[in-house]
């Protein structure tokens, strides 16, 4: 009985600041679905990723310390495109740099 092929085309890239607190997360919650942003529920809604304001850098705030970070879009993508093509894992952490 295997169950890995459940996590196929979808993907959960958790975003942290350096000091490890949740920044939000880059999702695809099913394989015909958009890529979504979920900065957390007491942040603000989700929304599609990437817009215009992500390009060529995503950048937000940590709530906790109160920094912005961010990293390249093309890097992000492609850790979310590496999770998604891998089929086993459903989840991964990127940690955004301070900006």
């Amino acid at each position: 009985m295997t169950t890995l092929s459940t996590s196929e085309g979808i993907g959960v890239l958790k975003l942290e600041c350096p000091q490890t607190h949740p920044v939000g997360r880059i999702l695809k919650e099913a394989p015909h679905q958009a890529v979504q942003y979920d900065p957390g529920a007491a942040v603000g809604p989700r929304r599609f990723w990437p817009d215009e304001e992500d390009q060529p850098q995503f950048k937000t705030r940590c709530r906790f310390c109160d920094k912005p970070v961010g990293d390249a879009t093309a890097t992000l993508q492609n850790k979310l495109n590496n999770l998604i093509a891998d089929g086993v894992e459903a989840y991964r952490t990127a940690t955004l740099a301070y900006l």
